[in-house]
């Protein structure tokens, strides 16, 4: 497998476009961008990882550990908070380590949880990166809706028990989306 490594420019410019995704217009803080890149050369990725570079961009909106800590995207309702959110996102730290998971499986995992009462959305981009990166490919070529734009017209040849660790899960969240 090729490696593919980022250079400092190149990670500018992904955060740079995810933040914009979000409406946040300023250019990338140096926080922002060393915690992307640590992140990015996590080694095997981790709940610890994916906290450490949510708390960078989102501070003080912690994982939703506690009943009540429900968020809302658009018309989605993520699923309640709980304990039960952490379990579920070892079940998607533990695919993404998987070999066989595709990065936009894994992103939109990830994004279907919503882990977080904020930050989502950069982290979940940044876990799509690194699982490129883990796969071989460039997640810098393109911009990130362009590459994600490919995958997921890609999606049709994804059977669904392969979608999500859990279909039945993904099937019930699917209904609310």
């Amino acid at each position: 497998m090729t490696q593919i490594t980022f250079r400092a420019p190149r990670c500018f410019a992904f955060v740079k476009e995810s933040n914009m995704i979000e409406g946040i217009t300023r250019s990338p803080t140096n926080a922002e961008l060393e915690a992307t890149e640590t992140f990015l050369q996590t080694p095997e990725m981790t709940q610890e990882a994916l906290v450490a570079v949510q708390r960078i961009y989102a501070p003080g909106y912690d994982l939703r550990t506690a009943k009540g800590m429900n968020v809302r995207v658009g018309r989605y309702e993520a699923p309640p908070g709980g304990p039960a959110i952490v379990e579920d996102l070892q079940q998607i730290v533990d695919y993404a380590n998987n070999q066989h998971s595709k990065p936009f499986q894994v992103h939109v995992a990830f994004e279907l949880l919503h882990p977080f009462l904020d930050g989502n959305g950069r982290t979940g981009r940044a876990l799509w990166a690194w699982k490129m990166l883990k796969r071989g490919l460039d997640p810098f070529g393109l911009s990130f809706l362009h590459n994600f734009y490919y995958q997921t017209l890609d999606f049709n040849s994804y059977n669904e028990e392969e979608f999500l660790p859990n279909a039945q899960t993904f099937k019930s969240w699917q209904e609310n989306f």
